[in-house]
């Protein structure tokens, strides 16, 4: 029973001895008295008998041939622990109420090694779970009652399937994978095969649909309207809307906030070929270390009669922000409206991560957006090239 039912039954029962109280019915009166009253007491009865249903339950009932010494865990969304169990025989079986749809981890770790927790969606009903006690680090096979929970089955066996072909192609060196782009070719692929997905929206949140909008915009449009209606899928229509907005030749949103001195960002005094917009916060480690980069070595190596630099910080606290750009020593304009995450800017160059950096030219147009800083110096000796 739950720790609110329980209290709910508590407050019930003292109630209903409240009532016999006030009827008189707790010195036991005549047999006419209590018969009289007998529609009252049963319905006390009925009303704190009323949550002593039975809770939903969820089931795990796992292989892993070969394992003899491990542990089987899932935690709920907050982290709680909702089922644990050591592994001895290679099987396990566990059988516990859930109170709350949503998604958790599980993890199948053997002792001494290293957890690698994966994601699962967790809701009343049977998961049956297959392991190779060889490859703990992979994405178990999950069949479930549950649709999100095959839902995500699927779709990370499929990413697997395709990083590990590719690893195949380059003879096992991961650090030479592009990982956003095999994230996005698994995506794509599941997408395919199963378009009515409600777990699709939830699956775009964690990859890098910044890096390339186009592409996952074309993929956002075939989810189902479920998933496009969540609130998650409302979420990536948003941004996914907006960066469509800020891909290669489109005019670029205005700037919001002020300079450390007041003054509001004004695109009439843009006087170079190519600019530079920086995002960045004071508190960011690497931001601040770009900065060091960008003095000391990228304005010396670019043609600063051509190129200008911009920066907009996420700071919520002015002294934080103009302490940061005296130590850094930013000679070139600095804006910001001092609103953190909440910035304006955040929502009109869809912001993601701290730093970021978009390439403009003179009309104020996108040349690229979301840059790595190594790149910067090439993007823009590759534009003024072309001009």
């Amino acid at each position: 029973m739950s720790r609110y039912c329980l209290f709910r039954n508590i407050l019930k029962l003292y109630l209903f001895i409240a009532y016999l109280y006030g009827f008189g019915l707790y010195s036991f009166p005549s047999y006419t008295h209590y018969m009289k009253n007998y529609p009252l007491i049963f319905a006390g009865v009925l009303m704190f008998a009323s949550c002593t249903t039975k809770q939903p339950h969820i089931t795990f009932t796992g292989n892993v041939p070969g394992l003899s010494d491990g542990t089987f865990l899932v935690t709920d969304s907050a982290g709680q622990s909702l089922a644990g169990q050591n592994i001895t025989n290679g099987t396990f079986k566990i059988d516990t109420t859930i109170e709350n749809n949503g998604y958790g981890s599980l993890t199948i770790q053997k002792t001494g090694e290293k957890a690698n927790p994966v994601e699962v969606y967790l809701e009343p009903g049977q998961y049956t779970i297959e392991a190779n006690v060889k490859k703990l680090d992979e994405y178990p096979n999950i069949k479930s009652s549950s649709a999100i929970q095959n839902d995500l089955t699927a779709y990370y066996t499929t990413q697997e399937k395709v990083i590990e072909k590719k690893m195949n192609s380059v003879f096992g060196q991961k650090e030479k994978l592009d990982m956003d782009k095999l994230k996005l070719e698994a995506f794509q692929s599941f997408i395919k095969q199963h378009p009515d997905s409600k777990a699709a929206a939830h699956l775009m949140l964690d990859l890098n649909y910044a890096k390339d909008a186009e592409a996952y915009n074309a993929i956002y449009n075939k989810l189902s309207a479920d998933a496009k209606n969540s609130e998650e899928g409302k979420f990536i229509g948003n941004k996914l809307g907006v960066m469509m907005n800020l891909l290669p030749g489109a005019t670029a949103p205005g700037i919001a906030g002020k300079t450390p001195d007041g003054k509001a960002f004004d695109q009439s005094q843009l006087n170079k070929k190519v600019y530079v917009l920086e995002f960045w916060k004071a508190g960011n480690q690497v931001s601040r270390l770009n900065h060091q980069d960008m003095v000391k070595s990228l304005m010396k190596n670019i043609d600063m009669n051509k190129v200008g630099f911009i920066s907009i910080s996420m700071d919520t606290k002015n002294d934080w922000w103009t302490k940061a750009i005296a130590d850094d020593k930013l000679t070139w304009p600095q804006y910001s409206d001092l609103k953190g995450d909440e910035s304006a800017n955040a929502e009109r160059w869809a912001i993601t991560k701290i730093p970021t950096y978009y390439v403009l030219n003179g009309k104020w147009q996108v040349v690229q957006r979301d840059v790595d800083f190594g790149k910067l110096e090439a993007a823009i000796n590759d534009y003024l090239s072309k001009r």
